[in-house]
């Protein structure tokens, strides 16, 4: 008996122990399911950063907040520059220098190369909801594609044209000009001690060579061969447009003045101006800020024998390679832009921009039929050339020529002549 005592002792320590054991394990599962869940409800923060006009700010900020309210996983942080020099050429790449770049950003077609060439964005290829690549327009995609990969979402298409003071042209008895030679007779005629004839812009930097361009493909200009192994910049198309830009500043019709913003359609809203070369963003600023103000639009004049052009530009969203949540980001900038067509077009609309995918712009078609716009619809889209992809040394060679006729006072050939010579020391390098 004695013995069965300690058999039934030994049974009862193994049973407690056992128990024990399975608290234990039992406790275990539960911290690890508990961490386990916290794990899975841990929110993927994204800092998204673009440059924006104050009246298109919201519009994003309203995009973003439907986004965060649509799901529980990502949170948008949207940050905007209201001023396009300052965020290309100073915020953005000193984020990027600095290994502090956002995780989702926009970039123009200036700037594209330049992220591409230092691997900055992420390859959106395979986030592209499944058939939408076709509904894009093939120009826009082609513009965003680097060594076969598409590296941002191309969501707006801008264009360029000649605003103008009706009344100023009216009480002054000018024409509306349609040549290069009355549109610089006409800027000669408007220019008075407070008004410029001209806002054209000059700060060096992709902004500047967009308005330029249209000045040189009207003659059939270009800047690299067919191939990009050769710089064609020092021709005669290209002398004479350098020299007719001149021309306005060398001439004081067009200011170079700071209070003049080049982007900015105040300037003839306000009287302050004439004339102004501009894109399709300025109908929502005109629209927004002077509602009662009368605004003319044409497209941009054109040399004898020449034929219209405009930029075919807008920005891109693309997302930092370097980001811990490439998908997260992709997935925003599919949603926002590539999904349904409401949220494009409610975009464009605000934008005054035209939409960069087929079935948007034919949704919106009614939209694009009325005010400025339909100068831009009938008159001047069907002109338009993407705007070409350069490094950042070429899009400087180019704005340092510009620069060279507006303030070195210097003959379009000369400055052509060093453009042409940095471009191709530029291309011989690689």
């Amino acid at each position: 008996m004695k013995w069965n005592k300690k058999i039934i002792a030994a049974i009862n320590l193994a049973l407690v122990l056992i128990i024990m054991v399975a608290g234990c394990s039992s406790n275990s599962t539960n911290v690890s399911k508990s961490e386990s869940s916290a794990k899975s409800k841990k929110v993927v923060t994204l800092q998204f950063t673009d440059f924006q006009y104050p009246i298109h700010q919201k519009l994003f900020k309203e995009l973003v907040d439907e986004y965060n309210a649509s799901q529980d996983k990502v949170k948008i942080k949207y940050s905007s520059a209201g001023n396009a020099n300052d965020y290309s050429n100073t915020k953005l790449p000193v984020a990027f220098a600095n290994n502090e770049g956002p995780d989702i950003f926009m970039t123009s077609a200036g700037d594209f190369k330049k992220y591409a060439d230092a691997g900055i964005m992420a390859d959106l290829t395979p986030y592209f909801p499944k058939g939408s690549i076709d509904d894009f327009l093939p120009s826009t995609i082609e513009a965003v594609t680097y060594k076969d990969k598409i590296l941002a979402l191309p969501f707006e298409l801008e264009l360029l044209g000649l605003y103008y003071n009706k009344k100023m042209l009216k009480d002054a008895n000018v024409k509306v000009p349609e040549t290069w030679e009355e549109l610089f007779d006409a800027a000669r005629k408007l220019t008075t001690d407070k008004v410029a004839g001209l806002v054209l812009p000059t700060d060096i930097g992709p902004y500047l060579n967009f308005i330029w361009y249209p000045f040189q493909w009207q003659q059939g200009g270009s800047v690299l061969n067919e191939d990009g192994t050769k710089s064609t910049f020092n021709s005669p198309e290209n002398v004479k447009a350098l020299d007719y830009w001149g021309s306005f500043f060398q001439k004081g019709y067009s200011p170079s003045k700071l209070q003049y913003g080049a982007g900015d359609i105040d300037n003839i809203a306000t009287g302050s101006a004439a004339m102004q070369i501009s894109g399709t963003w300025s109908i929502a600023t005109l629209e927004d800020k002077f509602p009662d103000f009368e605004a003319g639009l044409v497209p941009i004049p054109i040399p004898n024998g020449g034929k219209h052009a405009s930029d075919g530009g807008g920005w891109k969203l693309a997302v930092n390679a370097k980001s811990e949540h490439v998908k997260e980001a992709a997935d925003f900038i599919m949603w926002a832009f590539a999904e349904d067509t409401s949220r494009p077009l409610k975009w464009a609309k605000t934008k005054s921009a035209y939409p960069a995918r087929k079935s948007v712009i034919e949704e919106g078609k009614d939209y694009y039929q009325t005010g400025l716009r339909k100068i831009f619809t009938d008159e001047i889209y069907n002109t338009a050339t993407p705007e070409p992809q350069y490094g950042p040394e070429i899009v400087d060679a180019i704005g340092k020529a510009l620069q060279n006729v507006i303030f070195g006072k210097m003959s379009g050939k000369e400055a052509a002549k060093i453009a042409d010579e940095k471009i191709q020391q530029v291309l011989d390098s690689k």
